[in-house]
């Protein structure tokens, strides 16, 4: 007897890839986690697919369930097929049945106090170099050369360098200008990272993140109460750092140069000349 097919309800992130709202179209997966599916699809956006217990990416389609019911049932290279609001797999169909609107990361100054609690969580083989890159941001100056040596640093899905990238462009958000200086020499060299990689790096230009990364800006500026508590920082630091093996490390390494940078008496950029992503 044929099995009958799975159909899997979901939530769209309202960021997420055009595929999904396109017509259906071949796309090919590039990892199969246990929580986390990732497609590449036809236009080179990646779209993930994640369990409501996975890393909420910006651009996420996100299942109901906290588990993928009995598994994803492909491997990485396997084909198939995304639009029209669903997702076919072989045994199931992922179907967004509402969206998600993620929220951007708070942009603000945050105390030195706080700003020592981000460094202490943060890998130290990358603050050096990120504090660096932020200086010459700040300053207006060429961050071409500083660029090029952390895209596509590191292996993995998201290397190292990417990651510590994406925290130095939230972190750099009170300032625009420099935060668009960093994306547009950025944007220039996405060919020497991963599809995915890439994605993550116009998320954070745009301001946008995981939950645990939007918890910890929360926690910097204080929160609802207006003021910060360090044992709340100290909470969503640990939080940002259990992302990834070292996903979450590296971030804050960008994020805590930024920061620094930013309580520096420096001459603020003129504005770049490239945007970041809508």
């Amino acid at each position: 007897m044929a099995q009958r097919e799975r159909s899997w309800p979901a939530a769209a992130s309202s960021r997420a890839t055009s595929a999904l709202a396109g017509p259906r179209r071949a796309a090919t997966v590039l990892a199969a986690l246990p929580h986390a599916l990732y497609l590449r699809c036809h236009d080179g956006s990646v779209l993930p697919v994640v369990t409501g217990s996975g890393l909420r990416l910006p651009t996420a389609l996100v299942l109901a369930s906290p588990e993928s019911p009995h598994g994803w049932d492909v491997q990485p290279g396997d084909p198939v097929w995304v639009g029209d609001g669903e997702v076919r797999l072989p045994r199931a169909t992922v179907r967004a049945v509402r969206t998600w609107a993620p929220v951007p990361f708070g942009a603000a100054l945050a105390p030195p106090e706080a700003v020592s609690l981000v460094a202490d969580g943060a890998s130290g083989q990358w603050q050096g170099v990120a504090l660096s890159l932020a200086r010459v941001a700040l300053r207006g100056d060429d961050v071409t050369d500083a660029v090029a040596g952390l895209v596509g640093n590191g292996p993995g899905l998201t290397p190292s360098g990417d990651d510590v990238l994406c925290g130095l462009l939230l972190g750099l958000q009170p300032v625009a200008p420099a935060r668009d200086r960093v994306w547009a020499a950025v944007a220039l060299r996405l060919g020497a990272t991963t599809s995915l990689s890439a994605v993550l790096l116009g998320e954070s230009a745009a301001g946008y993140a995981v939950p645990a990364v939007l918890r910890l800006g929360s926690a910097l500026v204080g929160g609802s109460a207006g003021y910060t508590d360090d044992a709340q920082v100290r909470r969503a630091v640990r939080e940002v750092v259990a992302i990834g093996h070292s996903s979450g490390a590296d971030l804050l390494a960008g994020l805590a140069a930024a920061l620094r940078a930013l309580a520096e008496p420096v001459r603020r950029c003129p504005p770049a000349a490239v945007g970041v992503p809508a």
